[in-house]
């Protein structure tokens, strides 16, 4: 029987890959090392802040370098901590923790081994930053099933721009966009993305949003591994 699809676009962050466990991780260690005390109250602060500007960018409202910059400076300005330490040294070295957060979504190797097994082509489609996005998927060892890796990054626009799929679609070997499907988490990214671009998509909600815009999504799930029976896996 022929497979609906032929080529999988699966976003990295909280698909694929454990951004909380990264986030969590490389956050408390750049704030032990500036004197502040990572509590669970500092860290969620930070998350919904971080969260907040990835919003903002998608929307493009801020640049990639703004929000690195920004997101730590109205995080010390909430919780009223002052430094004379570079915020973009602060940034970098984050980022640097970061790409060592190489932890996956249950589920993640095993599905992907499947579906190269099944002949799909695999593509990642990010907003994260290039560098390190690459360190993380290499560590992860998910990079040896990708044929490719899309970062807005490097492309000049973002998900869900529609610039970033044009240009996705232009350098991948499938043209038929019913033989394609977007797989992610994020609604406001991936899910208008890919509907915006008239492709199918995977919605992998797992905090139980509301399709507040009514998107015609293909498939929604609260688990990663309910994907194993979607494309029919054993």
């Amino acid at each position: 029987m022929e497979k609906k699809y032929s080529t999988l676009l699966f976003d990295a962050d909280n698909t694929l890959l454990d951004f909380d466990s990264a986030e969590e991780k490389a956050l408390s260690r750049v704030l032990a090392e500036i004197g502040i005390d990572a509590t669970k109250e500092i860290t969620g602060l930070y998350s919904e802040i971080n969260l907040s500007y990835w919003r903002a960018f998608e929307r493009g409202e801020v640049t990639k370098s703004e929000l690195r910059i920004a997101r730590f400076a109205d995080l010390f300005r909430k919780i009223g901590f002052h430094t004379d330490m570079d915020l973009v040294f602060i940034a970098d070295t984050y980022l640097s923790y970061l790409g060592e957060g190489a932890d996956l979504l249950e589920g993640a190797t095993e599905l992907c081994e499947k579906l190269r097994q099944e002949d799909y082509k695999i593509y990642i489609v990010t907003n994260g930053v290039a560098k390190t996005q690459k360190k993380r998927l290499s560590k992860s060892g998910l990079d040896r099933f990708l044929d490719g890796l899309f970062v807005s990054e490097t492309i000049g626009s973002q998900k869900p721009q529609p610039e970033f799929f044009d240009y996705v679609l232009e350098h991948i070997e499938e043209k038929e966009k019913r033989k394609i499907l977007v797989i992610g988490d994020s609604y406001g990214s991936d899910i208008k993305g890919a509907c915006n671009a008239g492709l199918d998509c995977v919605w992998l909600n797992s905090r139980g949003e509301k399709n507040v815009n009514a998107f015609p999504i293909t498939k929604e799930i609260k688990d990663l591994r309910e994907l194993f029976g979607f494309f029919g896996l054993k």
